[in-house]
């Protein structure tokens, strides 16, 4: 529940600064919040490189597979 609060939070404030899906702006704003809620800065650091990871790079392979899929049928 905490982590969301954090989460909630840190989203709210980098939607002040307006960044394709956050980032730069919410990436500081979650290592802040954790970092401000007790977590070492490094492991806020690792936390958030991590949800990156996920969230942006992890989905991007099958993407670009259906993108190639897709293009090669011209259903684009």
């Amino acid at each position: 529940p905490e982590v969301a609060l954090l989460y909630l939070a840190a989203s709210g404030a980098a939607a002040l600064l307006p960044t394709p899906g956050g980032l730069g702006s919410l990436d500081a704003a979650l290592v802040l919040a954790l970092a401000t809620s007790g977590a070492p800065a490094a492991t806020a650091a690792s936390a958030v490189l991590g949800y990156r990871m996920l969230t942006v790079w992890l989905p991007l392979p099958p993407g670009l597979l259906t993108l190639a899929v897709l293009m090669r049928r011209k259903a684009l």
